[in-house]
């Protein structure tokens, strides 16, 4: 979605287990943020008071920057590109495939290419006791079809839970694309890493968020998710958390301190 220069990656994911999270608050194991916004390295504070339900995060970067390595909330890398996979292989605890690979303004990959690579540098990993995502597809109608093809040309492979992304209006569209998505793919829980109401309404998009965090906590087969994003305001989006002081929005107060 925005953002457009942090897409087009290889992204691994990892749970780190080095940091803390203050024992005044009870932390949601399913809420983390998308930290979009390296020019503001402050506001990640806001993000684990004693209030705080976050329970991960992560920034599409492979390590953290010290300001979100020192904020007490457990991160998750992502390889950005395929450049240096193999020593990065090494330390993964939890992975996801290759992002947005149907879409030609992403990663755009082939099905059975990536099939091929994951064969060789992702599928490995399993005999370690690491826990490998599938590729995280778009909610056009063509993110099913590769990610069909992909699980086809990739028979024999280890997939622990499926990664998607979904941008629209309405949050019955939003439950039928996990309904639909839970139908094609049962055997595989989500992690729903990007997720936002593209609506020009901010009533729609608050009421919009209320709903389908609840919805999503519900559900025994959504593992994950991330709201997008923990930024502060953009031009012509109303999904940020955050105000243009840093501090936590209507929103943010809603999805941070739920």
């Amino acid at each position: 979605m925005a953002h457009s220069t942090l897409f087009a990656r290889l992204l691994l994911l990892l749970l780190s287990t080095t940091t803390s999270l203050p024992a005044s608050a009870s932390k949601n194991p399913k809420r983390g943020i998308a930290f979009a916004d390296p020019s503001n390295p402050v506001d990640i504070k806001k993000a684990n008071t004693s209030s705080s339900v976050i329970s991960w995060q992560y920034n599409w970067a492979s390590s953290p920057p010290d300001y979100l390595a020192k904020s007490g909330i457990p991160y998750i890398p992502m390889q950005w590109g395929t450049s240096g996979i193999e020593d990065f292989a090494n330390n993964v605890k939890k992975q996801g495939g290759f992002n947005e690979p149907d879409l030609s303004s992403q990663s755009n990959i082939n099905a059975n290419y990536a099939a091929k690579l994951w064969k060789q540098y992702i599928h490995p990993l399993a005999a370690s006791g690491i826990r490998l995502g599938a590729p995280a597809v778009t909610s056009g109608p063509g993110g099913r079809v590769w990610l069909t093809a992909f699980l086809n040309a990739c028979s024999g492979c280890k997939i622990d839970f499926i990664p998607l992304h979904w941008y629209g209006t309405g949050t019955t569209n939003f439950y039928n694309y996990l309904s639909q998505m839970h139908t094609d793919f049962p055997n595989y829980p989500l992690w729903v890493t990007e997720y936002a109401s593209t609506s020009s309404n901010p009533s729609e998009v608050k009421d919009f968020l209320t709903a389908t965090t609840k919805y999503m906590d519900s559900l025994n087969y959504v593992e994950r998710y991330s709201w997008f994003a923990y930024e502060r305001p953009q031009s012509g989006s109303y999904w940020n958390l955050l105000d243009s002081q840093g501090n936590l929005g209507d929103l943010g107060q809603l999805y941070v301190n739920a």
